[in-house]
Formats: C-alpha cells, structure tokens, sequence
C-alpha cells in the first residue's frame, strides 16, 4: 500500500515539475513574442486615450494548458508613481477549457488589442508598459513572463484648442471666478453717422382773425425752453448754424383775401419777435431769418389734425374734404353740420393759426469718442443711429449705460439687446447676458447672430450639447458667417474631427484653425495659418508655433518660437520638458537651457 501512493505522489511530482518548466520556458522565451503599438507615442483625442497593438507568439512557444495575463498600464514620469491599467487580456493554450482567445502551440498565433481610457494630465510624460504574467489554470501559481516598455508618454496637443481661444478672443470670468477661454461672439454694428441737419421748432398761435402775438405766448415756457437749445447748439463747436425758417398759417375759416393777410402779418410778427429774441446770439439775424411760402389757408394741415384726432365724425369730415377741391365750398359744407363745425372751432382750428420758427443747424464730423460724451451728457441729441454708434465704441459703465438709454428709447431693436449681451458676457454676468440674448432671440426670432451668441453663453456655463445645438441652428440659418464657423470649428476639435474643424474655420487664420491644420496632418498649412496671426504678446501663439516648427523638423524655429513664449509665460517652461512633441530635443543642450 505504501509504495502504491510513493508512486502516485513521484508521477504527480513529475508532471508538477514539467508543468513548471514548461511554463519557465515561456518566461524564458519572452523575448521572441513580437508587439506592434499605434500610435507611438500613445495620442489623446476628444479628452481619450486610445491605444491598440498586436502581439504576435512564435511557434511551439505557447504551452498547451497555460493561462497568459497581459495587461498594459501607463506609467507617469513625471511623479514616477501614478499608472492607471487598461483592459487585461487572458489568452489560453489549445488544451484550456474556457473562452478565452487560443494560441495554437504547433504554429503560434497573434490577436490584436485595443482599449481607451480618460486623459489625465499627470501621464503627459509617461510610458505604456506590458505585464504578463503565466500560469497553469485559472488559479495556479502565477509567474511573470516579461514587462514590456511599448510606447513612449502621450501626444497631447488637441488640447491647445482651449489656450487657443485665449489668442483668437482673450479671456472671459465665470461665476466662480476662473478665466476661461472665449468662444466668437457676434455683434451688429452701424456705419459711422454723416452729418445731418437739426431743427429746433416753436410754434407761436395767434388769436382768431388777428395778427398780433398775445402776451400770454410770448412768455410761455416753450419760447425759454427754445431760446436755451439754440443758444447751447450755437456755442457749441460741433454744430453748424445754417439759419432760421419762419412759416405762418391761417385757418380754413373766414373769407379767403383775410386769411391771406393774416398770413403775411403773422409772418412779419413772428419775424420781428424772434429777431429781438436772437439779436444778441446772432448779430446778423435779420440776415438769417427766411420767410416760407404757405398757403392762405392750411386745409392740409387741418385734414392732418382730424386724422390724427378722435372726433366721432371724423369719416364724414374727411369725406367732405375728400369731395370738394373749392375751399369755399369745405368751408360751407362743413358749417352745414352746426354740431361738427361747433367741435372743430375748438379742437382744430385754433391749432391751424401760428407761425412754426425752425432754427436749422448741422452737425459737423466728429469722432467715436465724441458722440460717446455726448451720449453720456445729452443722449436725446442724438438720432437712433448716432446714439447707437456711441453706444457700440463706448467701453465699461458707459457702454452699459449707453445701450441701456437705447433701449428705453428703442425697446423693439433686437441688436441692442444682443450687444448689450455680449457685454455681459465679456464681463462674466453670464445670466443677464442670457436675459439679454433671450429678449433679442423673442424680437428677431431665429436670428443667427443672436443664436450664436446664446450658444457662447452655454458653452461657457459648461452645457456643450445646447450650445452645440445653438451653433448648428445658427450655422444652417448663416453657414458664411465668420464666428458661428469658428465656434463649431472649435467643437470639431474637441470631437478630434480635425479635417471637418478645418472647414469650419473658413479662409479666417486664427489659432484655432493652425491647430486643426496640424492635428489634420498638415503642418505646413497650419504654418502658414499661424504666421498671419497677429498677437505678438500671447505666448500661446508662439509656443503653437514651436510645435508646428517641431513638426516640420525646424529646429531653429522650435527653439527661437520656444524661447519667446517662455519668456513672456514662465510657467509653460514645465509645460514643454512633458510635451512629447519635442522629444526629438529633450536630450539637446538648447532645449534643456530654455526649459529650465
């Protein structure tokens, strides 16, 4: 009995053994298996990290009954610490029952492999490395084949898309006080204003049939009020005196040769007091004072006045004067309804007996700055155009200001509300911004400028999917408009379609779009895109340039571009000795001087 379980426990011993060494022979033959990595170094896209390869295992390598483990990891060197595993992988000989991929002993075999994990800084500067490990089984003892060092840190330059907004349209700050990278924002303009001619207008009335101006009107307030404006468009050097228009009327009542009189006296009494009144403003003022030519009797202004009255018979008025050309015969047909003419003796006809004096001036040119400060002293002076044109030049307070008088004046002009909006936006009140791109959307609805600048909003708010929305709503209403293709531009990026980003950018160089060049595998295009770049003190801008030069293999350009954006940012010193795209230079003197 008990050389019968000596010779079961010496057979077991001997397979145990031999299962054992089978095993040390893969770990000994670790060096035949084959690995092909892409991309190399590992390359991030849309804030992943993807990473295949195949490994290849020569014949009679592969034991029959063995388990292989391979897991990658990705190991930091910049802390020497930090890896994070992807996927494991378990392959099995042909003698394993179980469902994982099998290496044939007799031929070999390859199985290719792929996996994606999220991008953290921190594994810039890495490595990607193999572990595989053997055993007999699922549970047997485990013996590490090799560790394999496959691929080298990660390309990370789609990421400049979110410092390229800060070259291509500087910094926003957001609620909780970060700067953040601005999207195109879209604001209507208007041309600068010409010179136009101002009115100020007094109307003086005169009593029934006479031509005497009565005491009461020469001294009511409109006459100072009057008086005050000429004097201060007068002193003022940006107004052009052209001289004053004096127009005197009658009433269509009474007979025609007295009206015709009353016309002319009215006229002559109108001249004489408004002369006295501007004798010490204008020297020359009878010189300057002109008589127009009005009708004896003002039945246009009368039929004006009724229209623009609530009098209960006003059709039938109207159609009296509608019917008869003879001023004769209005005059009696209308006296023939006691009750009607009995109204328009007291609502209408007193209105028609006056002199209208308008003093006519004429802005000359001025600057941005100028109709700023008169916006800012004395907005009702100027017309919408004008006050529209200081508001969209004014800066800070006064650009709010002047939009917000705007408004009160124009209340249904979508564009204020939008501009207005975008500087709240600049400022970083992205709600009132949005209160303000809303109110503009409900005036002008589907209007792409305001559409696209309600995406801005959300993007910065951090809701990409709605201001993608908004963007591609904008772009179907606008496809040539310059910012809405930027925005979707940058979008591209990020969703590392990087060719599709390239057409949205247009003919318009910027940052944004010598980045999508390069990450679309053309860096010469995207040379020439960013050397039309104007913002010499952005050190993004140079450091792009750096990386661009890298990859043309210029290594003067690496350097001297390296060198300015340091030089004005520090801190991106750190930045470039992880940036894989120079590691062609990370062992060169020159570069090691400039990253230090």
């Amino acid at each position: 009995m008990k050389k019968t379980v000596i010779k079961i426990l010496t057979i077991a011993l001997i397979f145990a053994l031999g299962g054992c060494a089978s095993l040390q022979k893969m770990v000994k033959n670790a060096n035949q298996i084959k690995y092909d990595v892409t991309p190399n170094p590992l390359e991030m896209h849309a804030g992943k990290v993807p990473m295949s390869f195949t490994v290849t295992f020569p014949a009679k390598y592969f034991v029959k009954k063995a388990y292989l483990v391979v897991t990658p990891y990705l190991v930091s060197d910049i802390d020497g610490e930090s890896e994070v595993a992807f996927r494991s992988q378990t392959f099995q000989g042909e003698k394993v029952k179980d469902n994982n991929p099998i290496i044939n002993y007799k031929e070999g075999g390859s199985f290719h492999y792929s996996d994606t994990i999220a991008y953290q800084p921190i594994y810039r500067r890495s490595h990607l490395e193999l572990r595989m490990n053997v055993s007999k089984g699922a549970t047997g003892k485990k013996l590490t084949v090799a560790t394999v060092r496959l691929a080298e840190g990660i390309i990370t330059t789609p990421e400049l898309v979110d410092d390229g907004l800060l070259v291509d349209n500087g910094a926003v700050t957001t609620g909780n006080g970060q700067k953040k990278g601005l999207l195109a924002t879209v604001t209507p303009t208007v041309a600068k204003p010409q010179p136009r001619e101002i009115q100020q207008n007094l109307t003086l009335y005169y009593p029934i049939q006479q031509s005497y101006l009565p005491k009461k009107e020469q001294r009511k307030p409109e006459v100072d009020t009057f008086l005050n404006k000429f004097e201060q468009f007068k002193n003022d050097a940006s107004m052009q005196f052209l001289g004053i228009d004096i127009a005197s009327y009658a009433s269509p009542d009474g007979p025609i040769p007295l009206n015709h009189d009353l016309v002319q006296g009215r006229g002559n009494t109108a001249n004489k007091f408004m002369g006295k009144k501007l004798e010490k403003a204008v020297s020359d003022v009878n010189n300057v004072i002109q008589r127009e030519t009005t009708p004896d009797e003002d039945w246009a202004g009368f039929k004006k006045l009724v229209e623009q009255s609530n009098i209960q018979d006003k059709d039938l008025i109207l159609r009296v004067l509608q019917m008869y050309n003879d001023p004769n015969v209005r005059e009696q047909e209308l006296k023939k309804m006691a009750e009607v003419w009995d109204v328009l003796k007291v609502d209408i006809l007193p209105k028609l007996r006056r002199s209208e004096i308008y003093a006519k001036f004429k802005t000359r040119e001025r600057t941005a700055q100028e109709y700023v400060n008169i916006a800012k002293t004395d907005p009702q002076s100027l017309d919408q155009q004008e006050l529209f044109y200081a508001a969209q030049n004014a800066s800070g307070a006064d650009k709010e200001a002047i939009y917000k008088e705007y408004i009160n004046r124009y209340p249904n002009d979508w564009r204020a509300y939008n501009n207005l909006g975008v500087y709240y936006l600049d400022n970083g009140q992205l709600d009132l911004a949005e209160q303000n791109f809303l109110k503009a959307d409900q005036l002008d609805p589907n209007n792409p400028s305001v559409l696209n600048n309600l995406g801005v909003v959300y993007w910065t708010k951090g809701d990409l999917t709605k201001a993608k929305e908004y963007f591609l709503k904008a772009y179907n209403l606008s496809a040539n408009n310059e910012a809405i293709g930027y925005n979707l531009g940058v979008i591209a990026i990020k969703e590392s379609k990087y060719q599709k980003a390239v057409d949205y950018f247009g003919n318009k160089p910027s940052f944004n779009k010598a980045l999508a060049q390069l990450l679309a595998g053309d860096p010469q295009s995207a040379e020439n895109t960013i050397n039309q770049v104007n913002n010499p003190n952005c050190a993004w801008l140079y450091y792009l340039k750096a990386v661009i030069a890298a990859r043309l293999d210029k290594a003067d350009d690496v350097y001297s571009n390296l060198q300015k954006a340091v030089s004005i940012k520090p801190d991106l010193k750190d930045y470039a000795k992880n940036d894989l795209e120079f590691r062609k230079y990370f062992d060169e003197d020159t570069f090691k001087t400039i990253v230090q």
